[in-house]
């Protein structure tokens, strides 16, 4: 689902505009070829579960609209099998669920930002050969000090 490069800019640009809009703190992220991975601080107005559907509505308008531009059949008809109610609605991007584990410790943080990094290197993956060599992602930014594709919160301040 999320292979392309112009698929994995969606979901980066639609990490930076919530994060833009200071709906919530992005700390870390990685785009992997079907799911996401997100550190993110949510305000007490803007719960996880209402990120979780704003991210989520958005970024499949954008990708079914990109899959019609480029008139990619066999994704829009992926993403039309997917759907389990026509009646509401035509494509389905996202699975309706989201896990969100909250993280009350810095040693919880810090494994979390060590696993979300190494995603794209575990067997099953195997996208790099090294977590700050995977492109769509913020472990070049922790790992080697390189800016993020996008600004980030330092998760390290939360640490000490």
């Amino acid at each position: 689902m999320f292979r392309q490069d112009v698929i994995k800019r969606i979901l980066v640009d639609a990490l930076y505009y919530i994060s833009l809009m200071n709906k919530v703190n992005l700390y870390a992220f990685v785009i992997m070829p079907n799911h996401i991975h997100v550190i993110i601080q949510c305000p007490q107005d803007f719960p996880p579960k209402d990120w979780a559907r704003a991210f989520k509505a958005g970024t499949s308008r954008l990708i079914v609209r990109q899959y019609q531009v480029k008139s990619n059949l066999a994704a829009l008809d992926a993403l039309r099998a997917m759907v389990l109610r026509p009646e509401k609605q035509e494509h389905k991007v996202w699975e309706d669920d989201y896990l969100a584990k909250g993280i009350s410790t810095p040693a919880f943080l810090e494994q979390k930002l060590i696993y979300i990094h190494n995603n794209p290197v575990q067997p099953h993956w195997q996208l790099v050969e090294a977590p700050e060599d995977y492109f769509w992602s913020s472990a070049r930014y922790y790992l080697q000090g390189e800016p993020a594709l996008i600004p980030l919160k330092d998760a390290r301040e939360l640490l000490v």
